[in-house]
């Protein structure tokens, strides 16, 4: 069975609505909700095949809808991902099906992070120096017993390192208490994740141009059915913006996937194209670049919008 229905039916039976998405290079495929919370999932069989380009687009639609972005695989190079194991491509977090599973379904996050030389986890940093002080050793004696550096140990106590699995299981066992943390795999690291808006194209600089003086932010999507995400500085919608010269099969395929989107996650969609004439394409306006340079506010855009739709 192809991955991605694996894990939409993983998703299912814990309780997640779901909505497949096909899209050649996407950044993700698979849209998952369940109460507040909302992911975007890129699934692969090899996460090797993971591209830095699609994992900045992922980040970029996790911070602009409050999600989390996920990849899930089955290896890297010739090696099977591990279940209970965290992996990491471009700062997207990958896990296989078995560990999407048991954190959703048992409530099982996984505790160990795979990076290059092994397998380590985050331990609470706090509790081991309390223990080590409450045992009476030293940093330099515990440091001893486990093998590490003084220098090691005090960082593990600071939080500022991850401990390889070995040393780990030899703290816990030296102080019979759990110290390992489990990894929040749902709290991606999107702090510093740039929402630019560099076009790549002369057509997608004028559209670009016209949202920013209607006081739309505008942030390029590379590898998504769409060009843009718009948004209005501190307003909650969000606008998924296709673009194109003129209407062609491909504009048709890619208006049916962001009206799939927009319904699922509740935004709205438009595609200006250089060459049109208005009308509704999967629920989804097509307006003219012509009329979008007329358009005087963002909330008139939003009344051309409204106004298409009903028409179709």
């Amino acid at each position: 069975m192809e991955l991605a229905n694996v894990v939409e039916k993983i998703l299912k039976s814990i309780g997640f609505e779901t909505a497949r998405f096909t899209f050649r290079g996407g950044c993700f495929d698979l849209v998952a909700t369940r109460r507040l919370l909302l992911l975007f999932i890129k699934t692969l069989t090899n996460i090797d095949k993971f591209t830095e380009e699609q994992a900045e687009d992922l980040k970029k639609l996790a911070k602009l809808f409050r999600a989390s972005p996920l990849l899930v695989g089955l290896k890297t190079k010739n090696l099977e991902l591990e279940d209970g194991v965290v992996y990491e491509r471009f700062g997207i977090y990958a896990i296989t099906p078995g560990t999407l599973y048991s954190m959703f379904a048992e409530g099982e996050p996984p505790l160990i992070m795979a990076e290059r030389g092994g397998f380590y986890v985050k331990i609470d940093g706090e509790k081991l120096r309390k223990l080590r002080e409450e045992r009476g050793y030293t940093l330099a004696e515990l440091a001893t017993y486990v093998g590490v550096s003084r220098k090691s140990l005090q960082r593990y106590e600071k939080g500022e390192a991850v401990v390889s699995l070995e040393v780990a299981l030899r703290l816990e066992e030296i102080f019979d208490e759990a110290l390992v943390k489990p990894i929040d795999v749902l709290r991606a690291r999107l702090e510093d994740v740039s929402l630019g808006s560099k076009p790549e194209s002369k057509l997608e600089k004028e559209v670009f141009e016209e949202l920013h003086k209607l006081g739309m932010d505008v942030v390029k999507i590379r590898r998504a059915p769409f060009n843009a995400v718009g948004k209005e500085e501190d307003e909650e919608i969000k606008l998924l913006t296709g673009i194109d010269e003129k209407k062609t099969s491909a504009t048709l395929k890619r208006a049916r996937l962001v009206s799939q989107i927009t319904e699922f996650i509740g935004s709205e969609g438009m595609f200006v194209l250089e060459n049109a004439r208005a009308e509704v394409i999967s629920k989804i306006p097509v307006i003219p670049k012509r009329v979008l340079e007329d358009v005087r506010d963002v909330d008139e855009l939003f009344e051309i919008i409204k106004e298409l739709k009903s028409k179709s």
